[in-house]
């Protein structure tokens, strides 16, 4: 075989190894392990098509007592690799070595013609994830990713910039999302919203102008994965209402790409934007929208064949339980549907811990641990359950220090939330002390994110702790602590 011809045998899904794996109830990660592979290499197998070592394919062979084309891998295809030395050279081993030029070559190699940009965005997702990368070493992938687009694509805010086809501009602003995302895991709120604003002229006008409609929708894909991450970073570093207009430009351009899961994650993200803007009722109108959307889903999945729907994309159990965690939120400050609020929590830890080991979620399912425990905490301190909300925070606070699952930003909010619980609660005696200790490292976290939303929860959260302990002068002395920068 020609290698010619052997590169269209790359790029598409291969369902009959992931139903092997999945008969036989292994995780991605077990496959990788057996085989002696990462899990990302054995996603790209299944998703992507790419063609295993032939030591690789033996070991996959052995492990599900199958042929290499029962399991979707072409005889002849292995022969080639096995002969011609493509994909099975002396500088792979050499290359993987190098972090950064592994998952950059993953995005270069990625196929004009496969426009499936979220099956590329969860492959630098595994890789990221890579427990052997060193933490520093993460940080400089990251940041290569993000700026790759900038500095190589001469992607600007003021224009749209056509320097390289289309397809290589959708692939690296692809990459590029996923690590303005893991930037805003970490405390780079700022620069990754500077980052992202560099992406969106230029996928506005693939939106407008591109030739094919595939092209357009995967386009509006990642322009709504755009305003998403905008809307969320806006949020903690500038002023709730515009995140509301990036979280309905996020719902508008997920509807053209007809990305539904995306759409309902748009809808719960300007359902908190309204809440952080104090806007209640227009918080609860969107998290239920978000819900109606879900209900939707599930009734038409209900209708239809197994054949028809296993061609749509599935909802993650994910978006499920970040959806209800915020309704309940939301429903328990309101008078009518305070009584919903408990069920709805209940349905939001529900599907969390019901989800499948190998759940692939995309990043901008922003929802963790950590998320469900502060909606956990903050419907009980709403309900008047304040040993039960601290209880919930208290987890993300002390009980979880090293969950890298958490954003730095959520546990500024859970510390400030859990002093404005413990100042409110009458069922014991406050803990004064921790209460200072919390609020001290919020305030100096929120400061340190430069994040308005935090440091204005953090001065109510002061005025809590002065009404339960109003003569208190080590209380009294945190004012010095309130300097915006």
């Amino acid at each position: 075989m020609e290698r010619a011809h052997l590169s269209t045998a790359l790029g598409k899904e291969r369902p009959q190894l992931t139903a092997a794996r999945e008969r036989m109830g292994l995780s991605l990660q077990q496959v990788a392990r057996h085989v002696g592979v990462t899990k990302t290499t054995v996603y790209r197998w299944e998703k992507e098509g790419v063609i295993p070592q032939p030591e690789h394919l033996i070991k996959l062979r052995q492990l599900f007592g199958m042929s290499a084309a029962a399991l979707g891998f072409p005889e002849t295809v292995v022969e080639a690799v096995a002969t011609d030395g493509f994909q099975y050279e002396s500088l792979t081993i050499y290359r993987a070595e190098d972090a950064a030029l592994r998952i950059q070559k993953i995005v270069w190699d990625w196929s004009r013609s496969d426009a499936r940009y979220h099956i590329l965005q969860t492959a630098i997702i595994l890789e990221l994830e890579d427990n052997s990368m060193e933490d520093l070493t993460r940080r400089s992938v990251i940041r290569h990713l993000a700026l790759v687009p900038i500095d190589m694509l001469k992607l600007s805010t003021a224009c749209a910039v056509f320097t390289f086809p289309i397809e290589i501009i959708l692939a690296h602003c692809a990459a590029g999302i996923v690590a303005c995302w893991h930037l805003r895991k970490g405390k780079e709120l700022v620069r990754a919203d500077d980052i992202v604003a560099h992406y969106i002229p230029t996928l506005e006008e693939i939106v407008k102008t591109a030739p094919a409609e595939v092209q357009r929708k995967a386009a509006a894909d990642l322009l709504a994965q755009c305003f998403l991450l905008r809307a969320v970073l806006t949020w903690g570093i500038s002023t709730a209402y515009d995140a509301i207009g990036y979280a309905q430009e996020a719902k508008n351009y997920s509807a053209t790409a007809e990305k539904r899961a995306l759409e309902i994650v748009a809808l719960r993200v300007k359902a908190a934007a309204h809440w952080y803007a104090h806007q209640y009722k227009q918080a609860l109108q969107a998290a239920l929208q978000a819900k109606y959307l879900l209900d939707e889903r599930d009734k038409h999945d209900r209708q239809k064949t197994v054949s028809s729907r296993s061609a749509e994309e599935p909802i993650p159990l994910l978006v499920y339980s970040y959806v209800y965690a915020g309704l309940a939120t939301y429903q328990a400050r309101d008078k009518v549907e305070k009584g919903n609020a408990l069920l709805s929590l209940k349905k939001a830890h529900e599907t969390f811990f019901a989800r499948p080991p190998d759940e692939v979620v995309p990043l901008w399912v922003d929802h963790s641990i950590g998320n469900l425990l502060l909606n956990d905490g903050s419907t009980h301190a709403l309900l008047g359950k304040h040993k039960a909300a601290v209880d919930s925070l208290s987890q993300i606070t002390t009980k979880r220090p090293l969950d890298a699952t958490i954003p730095f930003s959520c546990r500024i909010e859970a510390m400030i939330d859990q002093v404005t619980a413990e100042a409110n609660r009458t069922d014991q005696l406050r803990d004064k002390t921790g209460c200072i200790t919390l609020w001290t490292s919020a305030i100096e976290g929120a400061i340190a994110l430069h994040s308005e939303k935090n440091f204005n929860m953090a001065i109510q959260a002061y005025a809590a702790m002065c009404a339960a302990w109003p003569t208190e002068q080590d209380v009294i002395d945190l004012r010095e602590h309130i300097v915006h920068w």
